[in-house]
């Protein structure tokens, strides 16, 4: 599960860094809700990473 995490994460990373690179217009007009919404999306990665992990643990 934290393989996958960090691989998506890294994927994440770096489709970002290219679209910065060669499209930086793509992401003049959606980088304010980007930082405006990064608190709640990092709470509801956290919460549904938690509450997969219980569903995992509880099927074994």
């Amino acid at each position: 599960m934290k393989n996958f995490i960090i691989l998506l994460l890294v994927a994440l990373i770096t489709f970002t860094i290219v679209l910065v690179i060669y499209r930086p217009d793509l992401l003049e007009d959606i980088w304010l809700w980007v930082v405006g919404l990064i608190g709640p999306i990092i709470g509801f990665t956290k919460a549904a990473i938690k509450s997969v992990s219980k569903f995992i643990k509880s099927l074994d």
